[in-house]
């Protein structure tokens, strides 16, 4: 029994069950689940704060804004998270989809970072429980990239969507 214990304790002294880091660098093993989306160009990860609460994070190819939007399959009625970084600056925003457009919200992430990486632009929040704009097991997600540095320029064909898991 005492080795089961050593076990657990350097298991949880290692790093295991830790929350993700929202630092701006989507990181292997970070997250409880990833998928790749937008044929293969970019990343969607997500894992639970085991609190109710989310963390998300979405990395694509490019020195422009990268986005996800969370509660509709399509942006009319999603919650987007949008962010990209000009002159050195990170740019966060929270936006409602409204038909094909998207307007300014108040924040609803308690911790976010914008950072880019060479060619490479990530966007990585948290959500707590009690800011959750999304209930379910299964909640309908969008994501999107462009290659323009502000939050108005049209994706194109990059976009995609899914279902994330929530625990």
């Amino acid at each position: 029994m005492r080795w089961f214990l050593w076990v657990a304790m350097v298991v949880s002294a290692g790093g295991a069950w830790a929350n993700p880091s929202v630092d701006g660098t989507l990181e292997p093993g970070e997250y409880d689940h990833r998928l790749s989306v937008i044929d293969a160009t970019a990343t969607v990860a997500w894992s639970g704060d085991g609190q109710g609460g989310l963390f998300l994070a979405v990395s694509a190819p490019t020195t422009g804004w990268v986005g996800v939007g969370i509660g509709s399959p399509v942006m009319d009625g999603a919650w987007i998270f949008l962010g990209y970084v000009k002159d050195g600056r990170p740019v966060f925003s929270q936006q409602r989809g409204v038909g094909h457009t998207h307007t300014p919200q108040p924040s609803r992430a308690d911790r976010w970072a914008v950072a880019q990486a060479g060619e490479t632009t990530t966007v990585e929040f948290h959500l707590s429980a009690d800011q959750m704009p999304v209930t379910g097991p299964s909640v309908p997600f969008i994501v999107a990239y462009a290659d323009r540095a502000d939050l108005t320029t049209f994706h194109e064909d990059n976009h995609d969507g899914g279902i994330l898991t929530l625990p």
